[in-house]
């Protein structure tokens, strides 16, 4: 700091003379400065000229040369008329610089390891939102305005859920796209899953309109059963009291009469009224509702075709039953023909007896495909047609609609012998007398010997 001196008129400031040095420094170790330096305001009528005072200084404690490093220079400069400034000379200053540039470069280095690894994680996160936007429905999915319009019939397969329905229905153009229909169903505010059947829809609906048609809207919760071809009734209670909750013996009960239902007297059973397909009942659908509901579609199929006479649906009813237990669809009109052939009580073949296996196992209450000799003189099976002539007592199983067309309009024919010879290609031969039979049966067996896992051998 500048020394100062009370007797100085200017500010009670007093210059240093200049032949005073700190510690008796010598001058010639100073730099040398110009003479003619000059504090702002010099040579002005308000003060003399400060020269620069280039003495050594004792270093301030904390310093680089109080610390143990060189001595370093301490430079007072005039800092205007009111006194001196301080300036330190730092000997260790191309160090410092090296230090600061080290410094630098290590920034600089961080830096550009921050910039690439930001730069990986950008590309990594792009290339996750592309997989999830390939995963993902889009935002706004292609969707047609509707309502549509060539009207279609949609099925629903069993273990279908929305994302394959959807692309069906994409793939047959009654959709615009899958993912438009999933954000119907998603948006959708039915309490109904979409179950199994048969739906009517259009050729370019909009999508919320094919998902509400799909889950039902407007309807309340139901109980979803399905009635299989050649389905027995009590297998039918067993699915229906599986779905509904129904006990069987309850069902059992409204079925106890089955001219309630409209069946003639002598019915044992709704057995063969159940009709095949899908349904969906209340869930508080009551037993006796159920059976209506179930029967209804056989009555309306007889109607349909003309038969109307309870007896005659009766005997069409168990016909077509065998029809559905014995021959395949194609062969169902032929089938039935032979059967009429047989049932002739005069007729050279068979003497009026159906001889069909599968009402023997029906009556024996099993499912196997074979029965013994014993088994197949048994008088005490009512269902035994071996043994006894006509129909059996009702009919085997749920028939199928085109099992009820072909008995209800049997082919005109003078066969009385069928045998399938290729279980794989459901060739089936046709024979007017036991002789013929007998050679496609034995094609029948050397076919199975030749294909035992095919025939269960």
């Amino acid at each position: 700091m500048a020394d100062r001196s009370p007797e100085d008129p200017r500010d009670g400031q007093s210059p240093l003379p200049d032949d005073r040095a700190a510690h008796g420094g010598p001058d010639e170790t100073q730099d040398e400065a110009p003479r003619d330096w000059a504090a702002p305001g010099a040579g002005s009528p308000d003060g003399p000229v400060l020269e620069e005072d280039r003495r050594e200084y004792p270093v301030p404690s904390g310093s680089h040369a109080a610390t143990g490093g060189e001595l370093g220079t301490v430079i007072v400069r005039p800092a205007g008329r009111k006194g001196y400034q301080t300036v330190t000379l730092n000997p260790d200053r191309a160090r410092d610089s090296a230090k600061r540039e080290a410094r630098r470069r290590r920034r600089r280095r961080r830096t550009i390891a921050l910039a690439s690894a930001f730069g990986v994680f950008v590309l990594l996160l792009a290339g996750l939102s592309l997989a999830v936007k390939g995963l993902l429905p889009q935002l706004n999915p292609e969707d047609y305005p509707g309502p549509g319009g060539e009207e279609v019939t949609f099925t629903v397969n069993a273990g279908e859920g929305p994302l394959a329905i959807g692309g069906r229905l994409e793939d047959e153009d009654i959709v615009a796209s899958r993912e438009a229909f999933i954000e119907a169903v998603n948006q959708s505010r039915s309490e109904n899953s979409i179950q199994p059947g048969e739906y009517p829809l259009k050729r370019q609906m909009k999508a919320a309109d094919a998902a509400s048609v799909l889950l039902r809207e407007g309807v309340g919760q139901v109980h979803y059963v399905a009635i299989n071809r050649g389905m027995r009734i009590t297998e039918a209670f067993e699915a229906i009291s599986s779905s509904t909750g129904l006990p069987v013996d309850e069902l059992e009960e409204a079925a106890e009469d089955p001219t309630a239902f409209g069946l003639p007297e002598g019915a044992p059973s709704l057995e063969g009224y159940l009709h095949p397909g899908e349904y969906r009942f209340p869930v508080d659908a009551g037993a006796e509702e159920v059976l209506t509901l179930l029967t209804e579609p056989t009555f309306a199929a007889l109607e349909e075709r003309g038969v109307t006479d309870e007896e005659a649906q009766f005997r069409a009813v168990t016909i077509a039953s065998i029809l559905e237990a014995e021959a395949l669809p194609k062969d169902y009109a032929t089938v039935a023909g032979i059967i009429e052939n047989r049932l002739h009580p005069d007729n050279p073949e068979t003497g009026g007896y159906l001889q069909i296996d599968a009402t023997v196992i029906y009556g024996l209450g099993t499912r196997q495909l074979q029965f013994s000799e014993e088994e197949k003189r048994d008088a005490g099976n009512e269902y035994n047609t071996y043994v006894h002539r006509g129909l059996p007592p009702g009919p085997i199983g749920a028939p199928s609609t085109a099992a009820l067309d072909a008995a209800a309009d049997p082919q005109q024919n003078d066969y009385y012998y069928w045998v399938t010879t290729n279980i794989e290609t459901g060739e089936t031969k046709f024979s007017r007398d036991y002789a013929q039979h007998r050679q496609y049966q034995e094609e029948y067996r050397r076919y199975c010997a030749e294909n035992a896992e095919v025939c269960g051998g």
